[in-house]
């Protein structure tokens, strides 16, 4: 006698949203977000791990010397999305708080890949009197949310792949030059102090000034 059996699937569908127009074919599964902030959604179907789910803090938890994403700029271990990487640098603690003023932090944890230009907190000193704590009141999150964009590539990009005069397009919608000689690296200005810490999700480069743009966007 033939019994019936059935079967349970389970379809995850984690919809990700993703800023800028990818400038590499090979980021197919990246989301653009347009420089106006509009977004479009793309959903994504994955087999369930046979495991179970994994919580976030399990995940970061692991200290396998032999895994491939460990980074030598990057002392935690394994990779850890970008903004948890952001968490653990006391010198990014200025990026964190505008991060988390803008509503940024769930896009910075999605999946996608990202190449993030993170300035110092003396970088955002540098900065005229009162500019951050401007950027961070009511009625000013559009701006904030341009700025964040601008330290932002909607792809990833190491070090090793930056060539003097390349043209980096962020996801502010602007482009940003590349400026190399030897193995010091300057981005829009801003040059590369701590550069391929390693996350889940991307790539951080840690800069000593702040990527300010245009003021005059129409886009």
């Amino acid at each position: 006698m033939k019994r019936k059996q059935k079967y349970l699937v389970f379809v995850a569908l984690p919809v990700l949203l993703c800023w800028g127009c990818a400038s590499s074919d090979r980021d197919a599964g990246a989301v653009a977000v347009t420089g106006s902030g509009a977004t479009q959604a793309e959903t994504i179907v994955s087999e369930p791990s046979p495991q179970g789910p994994m919580d976030r803090d399990t995940e970061m938890s692991s200290e396998n010397p032999g895994d491939n994403n460990v980074s030598a700029s990057n002392p935690i271990g394994r990779a850890m999305n970008i903004v948890a990487l952001v968490q653990q640098n006391p010198n990014l603690s200025t990026f964190l708080e505008l991060i988390q003023a803008a509503n940024m932090v769930t896009v910075l944890e999605s999946p996608a890949p990202y190449t993030v230009f993170a300035p110092t907190n003396a970088a955002f000193a540098a900065l005229p009197d009162g500019t951050v704590a401007a950027l961070k009141q009511e009625g000013n999150e559009l701006e904030l949310t341009r700025i964040i964009q601008a330290h932002v590539l909607p792809n990833r990009i190491t070090s090793a792949e930056m060539q003097n005069n390349m043209p980096l397009k962020t996801a502010q919608g602007e482009e940003v030059i590349v400026s190399r000689d030897g193995q010091d690296i300057r981005v829009g200005g801003a040059r590369v102090v701590q550069p391929d810490v390693q996350a889940s999700n991307g790539v951080l480069h840690v800069v000593d000034k702040v990527l300010i743009p245009p003021q005059n966007n129409s886009r």
